[in-house]
């Protein structure tokens, strides 16, 4: 009996069940494996009530019924198509549902979506004009200003572009609150040229129109969007920066003229100037060889700029990028050819952050951020050993006490928000003899750890939950701390247009559906779905390499994530979403991703 007959469950002459092959069935269990783990240990206080015959008997239920309900989505998801014709032979309402059409890409449908979304966003802006101003923003003006030392603790590229944009305001008019209404307009305005961008890119590949009609209202009129557009800081410019670097990393095969020199390679469909003219030169790539590599060298150029800011945007870019170039990399080496044109593009971006890094901001005379910045984990693991019943040497002990004083820091500690301690390291500790002695105290973690693994884990586990856990303790703010904080410059809110009564009814919708996302979502259920989508992506046999950089971003942050549960931490993963589901749960035609091949999952 052949593959296909296998896997394909016949009712009369309609094929309805595409039924799952032996891998299918094998590649759901990892992802059914996290569904375990991250069950179990968010629930960690409940697991230690329990005994041990009790918690093993949680983990299997959790095992086998996260991989039915696994199992049994993939099946219907897989088999969405023939489910839906069988219907609509029966209800011809549904036939009159329209289908996928790819679409001719006008530039002024762009435009109209790019309008759509700014229109979205400008009543949040003329009600809380000129912006929303956290602690953060007040610290990175007055290093614009020339009050503070320049520092690249808040990543110092984006203090230059605030630093511009804010000028450029201010000395038009001498008023800084200009300044900060000038920096949050076009901060506006490049956010929905983005996310029109990823509205345009659906509406060409043919996506349902009921789904691009959901894309528009999320990307639009959700207000997450339009206040976090508003919000003076790092995290747009960053999110942007990502989601255009995902679509890039999927989308741009850099080394798509090399593999198409060879006999049989077809051209990619983006660079295709004319159909009869690619015919007319025999197949090859040589009938407009000139044009395919302006189009490549334009490509490259792209992704070297996007992949720079995505690295210099945020302090974990870096991290982010690297790690998602190197998965990139051996993906394609795996394909049978050495991908040089990206393993340039690579290099490029990193010798730039290195040039930036070192010789750039030391001629600008930056400061780096101190040391426990960087080492919430460490610092996290450590105390809860010291404090939560692990076992320490008096010499250990000493050498903790002489970074912050252990007799006090009990007081600081929180599992959740290591800001607190990190706070009093910087007043009362010092974080200096982490600097001099890096590696005694690397060692003194590793010590620790051998002898008191199980807080470890219960320290990693709380100081990371929200990122990964679907319910957590606290109450999630996603925008309702930031609003206009008390600052030096005497920039205050300036309602523009609205009534205050208007204000006051927009202060209510904003807290209401804050508290309606608490009950709905949370940044762990995001994880969840993210992994269901990629457990699809694979039984599918598609590439996964979409998601890549976002498992980046979650791994960073469960290595440094200094608050347990911050909305704009996983930001970008959220504004990602329409894009994601649309390639995972597409049809074939409806792929962000050209290249996708068995070899590449």
């Amino acid at each position: 009996m052949s593959r296909e007959s296998r896997e394909v469950h016949t009712v009369g002459e309609n094929k309805i069940i595409k039924m799952p092959n032996k891998r299918q069935f094998l590649i759901l269990i990892p992802f059914a494996l996290f569904y375990t783990m991250a069950a179990m240990f968010g629930a960690l206080e409940k697991a230690a009530s329990l005994s041990i015959l009790q918690n093993l008997r949680r983990a299997l239920l959790w095992m086998f019924g996260s991989y039915a309900v696994l199992l049994g989505l993939c099946l219907i998801l897989s088999n969405g198509d023939e489910i839906v014709s069988e219907a609509a032979s029966k209800i011809p309402l549904l036939s009159r549902i329209p289908g996928k059409k790819e679409r001719q890409g006008k530039w002024y449908v762009y435009l109209l979506f790019a309008a759509v979304c700014l229109l979205g966003y400008l009543p949040y802006y003329l009600m809380y004009y000129p912006t929303w101003l956290n602690n953060d923003a007040v610290w990175q003006i007055e290093q614009a200003l020339g009050w503070a030392a320049a520092s690249n603790h808040h990543p110092y590229f984006h203090t230059l572009i605030l630093k511009g944009l804010f000028m450029i305001g201010y000395r038009f008019s001498g008023s800084y609150t200009v300044g900060a209404a000038f920096y949050t307009f076009v901060q506006v305005l490049v956010m929905a040229m983005v996310f029109a961008f990823f509205l345009y890119q659906l509406y060409k590949r043919g996506t349902r129109m009921l789904w691009l009609v959901l894309a528009v209202a999320f990307y639009a009129f959700l207000p997450i969007n339009g206040l976090l557009t508003i919000c003076m800081g790092k995290d747009e410019f960053f999110t942007a920066v990502l989601l255009l670097f995902m679509w890039m990393t999927v989308e741009y095969d850099l080394d798509a003229e090399e593999a198409g020199d060879e006999e049989g390679q077809s051209v990619d469909e983006d660079i295709q100037p004319d159909a009869a003219l690619y015919k007319r030169g025999g197949g090859k790539w040589g009938a407009y060889s000139g044009y395919t590599k302006r189009i490549m060298q334009a490509r490259a150029v792209r992704y070297v700029v996007i992949g720079f800011l995505l690295c210099v945007l945020r302090s974990n870019g870096i991290f982010i990028y690297a790690g998602t170039a190197v998965i990139l990399l051996i993906v394609k080496m795996k394909k049978g050819h050495f991908p040089r044109r990206t393993f340039l593009c690579v290099a490029a971006v990193l010798v730039c952050y290195l040039i930036y890094h070192g010789p750039v901001l030391k001629a600008l005379q930056v400061e780096p951020p101190d040391t426990i910045e960087g080492l919430t984990m460490p610092t996290q693991h450590i105390l809860c050993a010291y404090l939560k019943g692990g076992e320490l040497t008096e010499e250990e002990v000493a050498m903790v006490d002489k970074v912050v004083p252990v007799e006090e820091v009990g007081d600081y500690y929180n599992p959740w928000l290591f800001d607190i301690v990190k706070n009093f390291i910087r007043s009362d500790g010092d974080q200096q003899v982490i600097a001099d002695h890096k590696w005694e105290y690397f060692k003194l973690w590793f010590r620790v750890g051998l002898r008191n693994p199980l807080q470890y884990v219960v320290a990693q586990v709380r100081q990371t939950a929200g990122y990964w856990a679907y319910d957590v303790k606290d109450y999630e703010y996603v925008y309702g701390e930031y609003y206009m904080v008390d600052n030096p410059f005497g920039i205050t809110t300036q309602r523009k247009l609205f009534t205050y009564e208007a204000e006051l009814s927009m202060h209510d919708f904003l807290m209401g559906f804050q508290d309606f996302y608490n009950k709905v979502w949370s940044l762990g259920l995001s994880t969840w779905l993210m992994v269901f989508a990629m457990a699809y992506t694979v039984y599918r046999r598609r590439s996964v390499m979409i998601y890549v950089p976002f498992i980046m971003l979650l791994a960073t942050l469960m290595l440094a994530t200094p608050v347990y549960n911050e909305f704009r931490y996983t930001y970008g993963l959220f504004a990602a979403f329409p894009m994601l589901f649309s390639y995972s749960f597409g049809g074939r035609e409806n792929l962000l991703l050209r290249y996708t091949d068995e070899k590449m999952v």
